[in-house]
């Protein structure tokens, strides 16, 4: 069984890693952050969800959003007011033209912002070689 390059059980991509090198600056200065999780759904299709973990600090907020719409991605952002939120248009997120339909408010508040995409994803018996039982995969 052969692998293919940047699977590897140490690989990271460039864009992961500067992805978690970039996040801890933005807890620069936080001792301590309140930390809250949310599943947002699409009322008319429960299976489509976002997954919202926002971070408050004294005088910033991290939004890390998780999305099973399409292939499994993650935006980060960091805002320097511990006041933002985040906005959810449904309707413009699922379009041809998404533009708006994901939010973090006010957006003067933005420090920071990136977002990563996993275009590939294996089961764990897959990346070791091995065969995977069952119908799951993550």
């Amino acid at each position: 069984h052969s692998r293919s390059p940047g699977w590897g059980f140490c690989a990271l991509s460039p864009v992961l890693l500067s992805l978690l090198m970039a996040a801890p600056l933005g807890l620069l200065g936080e001792e301590t952050r309140q930390v809250s999780l949310k599943v947002i759904s699409n009322r008319l299709d429960f299976s489509q969800n976002l997954l919202h973990i926002r971070a408050v600090g004294t005088n910033s907020t991290l939004h890390y959003v998780w999305s099973s719409l399409g292939p499994p991605a993650v935006l980060l952002v960091a805002t320097n007011t511990p006041n933002s939120t985040l906005s959810v248009n449904w309707s413009l997120l699922l379009s041809s033209d998404p533009d708006g339909g994901l939010m973090v408010l006010p957006e003067e508040s933005i420090q920071f912002s990136s977002a990563l995409v996993f275009t590939r994803v294996r089961r764990l018996g897959e990346i070791r070689g091995e065969e995977c039982r069952g119908e799951g995969s993550f």
